[in-house]
């Protein structure tokens, strides 16, 4: 059995990720564990210190480190901030994955592209506007909680250079919140075995686009295998 730990991002939703964690407990050889970070009770994010979500992470991993000698850190946006942080300092974190890092919040390139779409109403059907949800993220999180965030995000850069175990990075190149320049600047500063996927007309929510099953059965592998496929390669799917 493979010991995994999933960490959501900011104002996260029991649906945005319920299809990765229902599908990996399918599996016999991984035992997953999920858990909500402080704060996110409710439908409106409460005000917390960034402290308080790295202590609660660190602590649902040594709860999962009494049972098994390594763990597997999957995590989105900005719960990669916090993997990155537990990765760095517990070496028993034997691979990470990273889905859309959100180190740098926005993509305006994107957002750009996406307002122009719905001007010349050539909106895709299956992508969406891309601004669903924006206003009710932006209201359900106080503004100190978005100041801590990116404080969180800020001390922990330095953590990424210091991460040894085998680290995939996966991107939706159509992602409505996080840039690309945020991803490049987590794959660059990595010294560790990396590999960097970018997953096509997906948004930031990659377990409800129509590619979950397949992203999910790439995460699959990349924990059951020893190695990535071909490390230091960027590819896409």
């Amino acid at each position: 059995m493979r010991a995994v730990l999933f960490i959501h991002g900011l104002s996260a939703k029991e649906e945005d990720n319920k299809y990765f964690i229902d599908r990996m407990r399918q599996f016999r050889n991984i035992d997953i564990y999920s858990f909500t970070l402080p704060g996110h009770s409710n439908d409106k994010v409460s005000r917390v210190k960034y402290s308080s979500w790295i202590e609660k992470s660190e602590e649902e991993l040594n709860n999962i480190l009494k049972k098994y000698k390594s763990v597997t850190i999957v995590a989105h946006s900005m719960g990669c901030i916090i993997a990155t942080n537990l990765a760095a300092r517990y070496k028993q974190v034997n691979k990470l994955v990273l889905i859309s890092p959100a180190f740098i919040a926005g993509n305006i390139k994107q957002n750009k592209i996406d307002f122009k779409n719905i001007i010349f109403k050539n909106v895709d059907e299956e992508l969406g506007t891309g601004f669903e949800g924006f206003l009710t993220k932006f209201i359900t999180v106080p503004k100190s909680v978005w100041f801590e965030y990116r404080k969180m995000a800020r001390i922990n850069m330095s953590n990424i250079s210091r991460i040894t175990c085998p680290t995939l990075i996966m991107y939706g190149d159509a992602d409505n919140l996080i840039s690309k320049k945020s991803v490049d600047f987590v794959y660059d500063n990595l010294t560790c075995k990396k590999d960097l996927v970018i997953i096509k007309r997906v948004r930031h929510q990659v377990f409800k686009s129509s590619k979950k099953e397949r992203i999910t059965k790439y995460i699959y592998k990349f924990i059951t295998f020893n190695l990535l496929y071909k490390l230091g390669k960027s590819k896409t799917i």
